[in-house]
């Protein structure tokens, strides 16, 4: 898995954070109710954790088969040098 994938993955998480960030002090301010903006922040925060939840879960497949791959290689080259 390439470095661009894991910085998708933590400008989403920074995404949410600032969203959060923004409605609660959107909820300071005259004219937004406080329990709205709560449950909007609650809403964020579960569309992040199932959206990061099916990114890592994706991640952990491509790593996984990469990490297999790779040992196969290292295990066919100490044969050949041993050989």
């Amino acid at each position: 898995m390439d470095l661009p994938i894991y910085e998708h993955l933590l400008a989403v998480n920074a995404g949410f954070a600032q969203v959060r960030e923004a409605l609660a002090a959107l909820a300071e301010r005259p004219g937004f109710e406080r329990g709205e903006m709560a449950r909007f922040s609650e809403m964020a925060e579960e569309a992040k954790t199932a959206i990061c939840s099916y990114l890592a879960s994706v991640i952990e497949i491509a790593e996984t088969e990469d990490a297999g791959r790779l040992s196969k290689c290292r295990r066919a080259r100490e044969r050949r040098e041993e050989g």
